[in-house]
């Protein structure tokens, strides 16, 4: 695929690989290793913009971040006042850019009206994207093809989205119904890639520089947004531009466990990489041995010494 610089209004990204927001996942130590190894731009992890507003299980420490100059904060919500409010608040002071997401799938996020459930209401859609535009942010927007298998709403979606002064729309090449799982639906993107003239960026199923051609060559999107695939290649990003990683796996994992016990304390960093271990090492040799060992850890220090097995 081609990589280049994106436009989103006045600001310029380094390049069109995106990391994606995934929540549990990509905190500000996350985040700011995969800038270090090649992303052009990262997404915070889906933060409640009502949570903000009373600040519901310390919402706003998900919005710490080591360099807030190419990260964009990610709020979901379906009251565009709390939108709005949280985009103007002094806690997002610091992010020039704030992503709406209208394609989470979970459940608990689905039945309150929020995430992918706004893909039934495209009227809503449009209330809130014009209203988060008067925050004076730059604001994009984050959807999936549509809530169930035959849907197909992102062409629309992009077309309000676009109509109602976002910048930059991302779609997700599934149904929410679908979770992650499933060949992403090409054609979907690729209409909707061709009714706006923002930029819009592909998602879902990016493992490797194949599918990334693919997804290019099939959509005619601007650029990419990886997720798991980025999880399971940590270099995935500097494999696509043609750069060799300045160091290796185990460096970037030791510096994630590093930055992370130091803010959050050791315990919750150890309990907390569980959710990593199937990816880092689903390739390792004895992977499922190492897995169980990992799994059962409580220090920072003893995943350090596995490893150092592994590794």
């Amino acid at each position: 695929m081609e990589i280049k610089k994106l436009k989103i209004k006045d600001y310029e990204t380094e390049n069109n690989l995106f990391l994606a927001p995934m929540a549990g996942y990509t905190d500000f130590a996350v985040r700011s290793l995969f800038l270090s190894v090649g992303a052009g731009l990262a997404f915070t992890e889906l933060i409640s913009a009502k949570g903000l507003e009373y600040n519901v299980n310390g919402s706003k420490k998900l919005l710490y971040s080591e360099d807030y100059s190419k990260t964009a904060a990610q709020l979901f919500g379906h009251e565009e006042y709390y939108l709005r409010a949280a985009m103007e608040s002094e806690i997002l002071k610091d992010y020039r850019i704030c992503d709406i997401n209208m394609g989470c799938p979970v459940p608990k996020i689905c039945k309150n009206g929020d995430g992918s459930a706004l893909l039934a209401d495209g009227r809503k859609a449009e209330k809130i994207i014009k209203e988060c535009v008067k925050s004076g942010k730059i604001i994009t927007v984050k959807i999936r093809t549509g809530i169930k298998e035959g849907d197909d709403v992102a062409e629309e979606f992009a077309k309000i989205a676009e109509g109602s002064g976002a910048s930059l729309i991302t779609v997700h090449g599934r149904v929410r119904e679908k979770y992650y799982s499933g060949e992403p639906d090409y054609n979907a993107i690729a209409k909707a890639k061709k009714a706006v003239k923002i930029p819009v960026i592909a998602n879902g199923g990016i493992f490797t520089e194949e599918d990334a051609d693919k997804m290019i060559n099939e959509t005619g999107a601007d650029g990419i947004m990886l997720a798991r695939g980025a999880l399971s290649d940590v270099f995935l990003f500097e494999k696509l531009q043609g750069v060799k990683p300045d160091f290796d796996k185990k460096t970037f994992i030791f510096t994630q466990l590093d930055k992370q016990s130091e803010r959050f304390g050791e315990k919750f960093t150890a309990v907390a990489f569980r959710k990593f271990v199937p990816y880092y090492f689903k390739n390792a040799e004895n992977a499922k041995e190492h897995r169980i060992r990992l799994m059962q850890t409580t220090s920072v220090e003893e995943i350090k010494d596995i490893i150092n097995e592994i590794l």
